[in-house]
Parts: C-alpha cells; sequence; structure tokens
C-alpha cells in the first residue's frame, strides 16, 4: 500500500512536468522543428510531440492501476503499446481535423463557427480511432467501449478547447498589435501633417512680408507695377489655398507658382532680372510637395541679384531623369561658398523631402559648368485625378 502511494505521487509530478512541457511547446509551436521546410511534415511533428505529452500525462493521472499492477518488462510493454496508440490516434486526429480546415466553406466561416467545426472533427475522428483501436485490442471484438469512449470524447473536447483558447489568444494579439499599428500609422501621419503644415504657415508670412514691401515702395513711384504686382501675389495666394489641405502639387502648378514669383520679383527690378522656364513635355501631372520650387527661385533671386544688385539670369528647368525628375534652378550670381549654410527657404524644401520622399531623393549645390541647385527626385508619384 505504501509502495503503491509513492508510485501514484511520482505519477502525479511527472504528469504535472508532462503538461508543463506540453503547454510550454504549445506556446512556441511554430518555432519547433523550422529546419523542416515541408509545412505538413512539420505541423505532424509538432502536434505529435504536444499530443503525446498531454496524452501521456493523462493516462498516468487516469489509469495509475495500469502501472502499479504490472512488472518492470510488463510496463515497458505497455509504455511502449500505449506510446504507439497515442501515436495512430494522434497522426488520425490530426489529419483528419487538417483535410476538414482546408475545405473552402470552412476557411471562410466565422471564428466561432470555424472551431465549433474543428472541435466536432476532433470528438468524431478521436471516437472512431479509439472505438477501432479497442476493437482490434481486444481480438476482434468490444470490451469496455462505453468507458473508452467517454475517454476519448472528454480528451478530444478538452484539446478541442485548449486549441480554440490558443488561437483566441493569437487573434486577440493579432488585433492589438493591428491596432496599435494603425493608431501609430494615424499619429505618424498627422505628426507628418502638422510639421507640413508649419513649414507651410513659415512661408507665407514670408511670402507676404517681401512682397507687400515691394508693393509699398512701387505704389509712390509707380502705380501701374504696383497694381500688376498686387494681381501677381492674388494670383499666388490663390495657389497656396487652392492647395491648403494637400501636401502635394503637380510639376505644372509648381512651375506657375514660380513663375508668378519671378514675374513679382521682375516687376520690381525691372531688367535687372531675366528668366525662363522650360519642362520636358510629359511631366505636368506629376506630384511633388507644394511650395518647393518657389524657395529655390526666391534663393536665386536673393543670392543673385540681390546680392550683388547686377543683372541676373535665372534659368527653371524640369525633366525625366531616370525613373525620376530634376528640378534645376541655375542663376548668374556669385558662386555658392565652399561651406554651405542654407537659409530657411532652402532648410523648408529638406523637411519635406524628408516627410514625403523619404530617402528617394537627393539635391545637389553646383558652380560648374553652371552654377545650380539640382533637386533629384527619384520616384515619380502622379496625379491620378489629372488622368
Amino acid at each position: 500500500m505504501h509502495y503503491s502511494l509513492i508510485i501514484q505521487i511520482i505519477l502525479i509530478l511527472i504528469s504535472t512536468v508532462l503538461l508543463a512541457v506540453a503547454i510550454l511547446l504549445l506556446s512556441i509551436n511554430k518555432r519547433l522543428f523550422s529546419g523542416i521546410r515541408n509545412v505538413w511534415l512539420r505541423r505532424n511533428l509538432v502536434v505529435l510531440s504536444i499530443a503525446i505529452l498531454i496524452m501521456s500525462a493523462l493516462l498516468a493521472l487516469t489509469s495509475p492501476e495500469m502501472i502499479t499492477g504490472v512488472s518492470k518488462k510488463g510496463l515497458l510493454n505497455l509504455i511502449l503499446k500505449q506510446l504507439g496508440q497515442i501515436i495512430i490516434i494522434v497522426l488520425f486526429v490530426f489529419n483528419t481535423v487538417w483535410l476538414v480546415s482546408r475545405i473552402p466553406a470552412v476557411k471562410t466561416m466565422s471564428f466561432i463557427k470555424h472551431h465549433a467545426v474543428i472541435i466536432l472533427s476532433i470528438v468524431i475522428s478521436a471516437i472512431v480511432i479509439y472505438a477501432a483501436i479497442n476493437y482490434t485490442d481486444n481480438g476482434m471484438k468490444f470490451k469496455n467501449l462505453h468507458a473508452t469512449l467517454i475517454f476519448a470524447y472528454i480528451n478530444a473536447l478538452v484539446t478541442g478547447l485548449i486549441y480554440t483558447a490558443v488561437n483566441y489568444v493569437e487573434l486577440e494579439r493579432k488585433r492589438k498589435m493591428n491596432e496599435k499599428e494603425l493608431e501609430l500609422t494615424k499619429l505618424m501621419a498627422l505628426k507628418t501633417k502638422a510639421e507640413l503644415d508649419a513649414l507651410h504657415s513659415k512661408i507665407n508670412p514670408h511670402f507676404l512680408y517681401n512682397a507687400l514691401n515691394s508693393i509699398a515702395d512701387l505704389s509712390i513711384t509707380d502705380g501701374k507695377k504696383a497694381r500688376k504686382m498686387t494681381i501677381a501675389l492674388a494670383d499666388l495666394f490663390r495657389y497656396s489655398i487652392n492647395y491648403s489641405n494637400n501636401n502635394y502639387s503637380t510639376v505644372k502648378d509648381e512651375v506657375e507658382m514660380a513663375n508668378v514669383y519671378l514675374q513679382i520679383e521682375k516687376i520690381r527690378f525691372e531688367d535687372k532680372l531675366n528668366y525662363t522656364l522650360k519642362v520636358e513635355d510629359g511631366l505636368d501631372n506629376y506630384l511633388v510637395p507644394r511650395f518647393i520650387l518657389q524657395p529655390l527661385a526666391e534663393n536665386a533671386v536673393k543670392h543673385g541679384l540681390k546680392a550683388t544688385g547686377q543683372m541676373t539670369e535665372i534659368n527653371l528647368e524640369v525633366k525625366r531623369e531616370g525613373t525620376g525628375l530634376v528640378m534645376n534652378v541655375a542663376d548668374s550670381g556669385p558662386a555658392f561658398p565652399d561651406e554651405l549654410n542654407p537659409g530657411y527657404g532652402v532648410k523648408s524644401v529638406y523637411d519635406k523631402l524628408d516627410l514625403l520622399f523619404p530617402d528617394n531623393y537627393e539635391m545637389r549645390f553646383s558652380n560648374q559648368p553652371v552654377k545650380q541647385v539640382s533637386l533629384h527626385i527619384h520616384k515619380l508619384v502622379k496625379d491620378e485625378s489629372a488622368i
């Protein structure tokens, strides 16, 4: 009696360890046998490993007398026999359920319906295989069939519920991760919009300040020019308002805006400023960040004409380059210094490109063969609404 009690205590401890290991393997099942490329084989091995642990633990708990009532040799034969039966049961049940789960109608079911079908498949297949083993194990006749079927039902139901619980936890984890990713994406989008709005809000007063100063000067000396500049300024801000909810504008509109800005400066400086605009055919409807050309044109005016007071030529060109495009703003003013310190306008261009075309642009300042700023955008985005 004392010996039997010790054996039963040991069996309980062993069962607890087996169940703990089974739960651990279940939690990392996707990493088990990762070196095996055949998905079907890998899944069979994973399920077999976990099931052997669980069923061995349950068998030891439910039938301790089977173990304590036999000799060592008989115990070994019993273990091998039970192990063989477990392998047959697991492979039969798993592959039956696997085939059921691959039925298109089952795949498209909701979570609850899908797992209800899976649990039903586990129970039915388990009852069938347990009954078959009972029949063959007892000389082609049934013995204690009711108890066998009850054990099969409970075992299958527990397995199905564990499978459903694990999948539900995984589904919830993925859902929460997706929600966090969506929330992060929205926050990043709001952050980008806020940063771009801040850039635009700083640029617009910059335009207004310079233009109004020019209009104020001209209103005293030349009323017609002041009126013409006022109309050009209105066009400039009409463009700004029309695109106020967009971070992008088309190449055509960006060039037109730069043209309006240069018209304002041309009115102000008259013959001291000449400029040309050239856009390669087929590029009008591609998108670029809003307010990207005007700061470069203003930079050319500032460091060319305004810095020297001498006649300045500005040439603005947009052309295709590989799978992208390049915007060149050249001027005849003094060469760029070796250590360039970009002003706010040029910095704003960098900031917008960092936000809207990350890792897909390059800006170069060169003095040879001509002095120019070259903005290379490596990825073309087309305005679909214009097609």
